[in-house]
């Protein structure tokens, strides 16, 4: 303890930088044998935070001399990163500014020790884990600096009030979405994620991917655009040849929307070909010439 004291009483004192750059400026508010030092020169890039660059006396000579600054007697300087406290109202501040709810409900039950470089505190909604349970949960964030970022995490409490929508009825694979199977109900809950949808305008038309059963919270995953064309369906096959375009009708083998390509069979002779789809029922067969050299 006493050797542990000691040193302690030893270590010289830091001098705080508010940049990523130990300047000549820096050297000379530190000790005034530099005050001729040129005060924009760029000594040594500045320690990350929580870190330390000791200077010694050797070092401080040779910088002296390159610069052609006499100095005598010189001891060890030290410099850290001006580092603070998380404040938590900046982090409330920050994760408001995240979720888009300025009125979003946030207790924060512990947070990040290390102190920090000044800058703008972001937590990424993303990084927002979701709770096993209840509305607790972890998010990680980081302070950006003139260097880089620094890490910090919080956990919190946390609701917002925000629409969504849910379904009044059971809904079962391939169905279409229709408005009487949807309503919009303001819930005050954790964010979910997937954020669920909020409007019935973004769910009609779509189909259900699989079972649901009535009270269901909606997301994008849970439905999906309908296919332009279904297995069976007799389709309208174009088949371009050049300038010239025939059309006939075919079966559709397989189901597909539009840009994909399908199987379909020709109605008349039975024959199977790959076709891509154009629109609803519609398919596009492209024939290319045959090449000079094979005519």
């Amino acid at each position: 303890m006493i050797l542990l004291l000691m040193l302690v009483a030893a270590a010289p004192q830091c001098n705080l930088l508010m940049h990523d750059r130990i300047l000549g400026s820096d050297l000379a508010a530190a000790s005034a044998q530099f005050a001729a030092m040129p005060p924009d020169l760029v000594i040594a890039h500045a320690p990350r935070p929580g870190a330390r660059r000791l200077f010694q006396p050797a070092e401080l000579i040779r910088v002296a001399r390159a610069n052609r600054i006499a100095v005598n007697g010189v001891t060890t300087l030290c410099f850290e990163r001006s580092t603070a406290p998380l404040n938590p109202e900046l982090i409330k501040a920050a994760m408001r500014k995240s979720l888009g709810d300025p009125e979003a409900n946030i207790e924060i039950t512990a947070l990040s020790k290390y102190p920090v470089p000044p800058g703008e505190t972001i937590f990424p909604r993303e990084s927002l884990m979701q709770p096993v349970s209840g509305d607790s949960a972890v998010w990680n964030g980081y302070v950006v600096y003139d260097g880089g970022r620094f890490s910090v995490w919080a956990k919190v409490r946390l609701t917002t009030r925000q629409p969504r929508l849910v379904s009044v009825v059971d809904l079962s694979p391939g169905h279409i979405i229709e408005a009487a199977d949807l309503r919009v109900e303001d819930a005050s809950e954790f964010p979910r994620h997937p954020a669920p949808l909020s409007t019935v305008e973004a769910a009609i038309g779509l189909v259900v991917r699989r079972s649901l059963p009535a009270g269901s919270v909606l997301t994008a995953a849970m439905l999906e655009k309908p296919n332009d064309v279904e297995r069976g369906q007799t389709v309208l096959v174009e088949v371009h040849s050049g300038a010239a375009v025939v059309k006939i009708e075919a079966k559709a083998e397989s189901s597909g929307r539009r840009g994909d390509t399908v199987a379909v069979r020709n109605a008349s002779s039975g024959a199977m070909f790959r076709a891509q789809i154009e629109g609803k029922g519609l398919v596009s067969v492209k024939c290319h010439s045959a090449s000079r050299g094979g005519q």
